[in-house]
C-alpha cells in the first residue's frame, strides 16, 4: 500500500503552528522561497528552498479555497492571500486553529 504523503505547505504550516506562530509567509528571492513563522506581525526565517512550482500552485489554491489540517490533534484552518513584494508574488497564510465539525 502506498504511502501518503503530506504536502510541503502542510508541512510548513504544521512547523509553524508548533512554533506558536499565526502566519506562514513565503517570499520569493534570488531563486528561492524564504518561509517565515509569524506570530503578532514579528517572525523569523523557518526555511529556505529552490523555487517550487509545488508549493506556489498549493499556495494558489489556498487563496481560492480553505484548507484544514490537523496538527498535534488540533484543526488547523489554512486560508491565504498573495501579493507584490518588490515585483515578486508572495503569500501570507492566515493559521486558525478551529474546533472540529
Amino acid at each position: 500500500m502506498p504511502e501518503e504523503r503530506e504536502s510541503i505547505l502542510e508541512f510548513f504550516a504544521a512547523e509553524a503552528v508548533r512554533l506558536g506562530a499565526d502566519e506562514l509567509e513565503v517570499e520569493y528571492d534570488e531563486g528561492e522561497d524564504h518561509i517565515f513563522a509569524l506570530k503578532g506581525g514579528s517572525g523569523f526565517s523557518i526555511a529556505s528552498l529552490p523555487w517550487s512550482t509545488a508549493l506556489r500552485k498549493e499556495l494558489s489554491a489556498i487563496t481560492r479555497r480553505k484548507r484544514v489540517i490537523v496538527v498535534d490533534g488540533e484543526n488547523v484552518e489554512l486560508r491565504a492571500k498573495s501579493y507584490d513584494s518588490f515585483g515578486e508574488l508572495a503569500y501570507r497564510v492566515e493559521l486558525r486553529r478551529v474546533a472540529p465539525k
